[in-house]
């Protein structure tokens, strides 16, 4: 029994290094943590507002506590690794090496129906599908990229999720529901790239300041007032 024991001991902690060994887990201190990456653009603005209201509406017509999440969307992940510095560095250096801003538009709604989620479809510029493209191609030998994230700039589908896991009726009763769904409106404007953590921000880059931002930037409401001044002056300079 005693031996039985050992041996299954034994098994857990080659499993165990195993798992560290591919970059699903990374150590902090003695605690061992699973740390989950994620590069996306944050929506700002009015279609944040929009997106936001309709995900709130969804909530309350059809109870969908567990199943909402923050809409988004998603360049590359949830993915792991075990070069922190490098992921950083490369993504400082893409982010920066672009010569056009990227743009997107919003239009419809997107249902998957093999996953049973719930999206806004975002229609991304060639600017936008590059930049991704390059993203995703720089990180891939060192992050366990999923094999979407590794599509061509063409294939990659863009979105921002609504609502996901629902069970088959609820998602065939939200489908019948935005039938009589105004489109959510958006003009393109310059975004911005973030690379998080855990859920928590490590960094932001700005395309149309042209800079890197700290989490407590990234955050500032100083910032946000700034950055939506230059927007606007953006927006008059590409109507003149």
């Amino acid at each position: 029994m005693l031996r039985a024991r050992v041996y299954s001991d034994s098994l857990r902690k080659n499993y165990s290094k195993a798992r560290y060994a591919s970059g699903e887990f990374l150590y902090s201190g003695d605690t061992r943590a699973m740390t989950r990456y994620l590069i996306d653009i944050r929506l700002m603005g009015p279609v944040k507002h929009q997106i936001m209201s309709l995900r709130n509406r969804l909530q309350e017509t059809f109870r969908l506590e567990n199943n909402l999440t923050t809409p988004h969307i998603t360049l590359a992940g949830p993915f792991t690794t075990r070069d922190e510095k490098r992921l950083l560095e490369d993504f400082a250096r893409v982010c920066s090496a672009g010569t056009t801003i990227p743009s997107y538009t919003v239009g419809g709604y997107s249902f998957f129906a093999g996953t049973r989620v719930i999206c806004v479809t975002i229609t991304p510029d060639d600017a936008l599908k590059d930049f991704r493209y390059r993203l995703a191609s720089e990180i891939a030998p060192y992050c366990t990229l999923r094999e979407y994230d590794r599509e061509p700039a063409e294939d990659f589908r863009f979105h921002a999720t609504l609502a996901m896991k629902l069970d088959w009726l609820t998602f065939q009763r939200i489908r019948w529901y935005f039938r009589n769904q105004d489109q959510v409106t958006h003009h393109p404007h310059p975004i911005r790239a973030t690379l998080l953590r855990n859920s928590r921000i490590l960094c932001e880059y700005d395309f149309l300041q042209q800079r890197m931002l700290s989490p407590s930037q990234a955050r500032c409401k100083a910032t946000r007032v700034r950055y939506h001044g230059m927007l606007r002056a953006w927006e008059r300079k590409g109507r003149d």
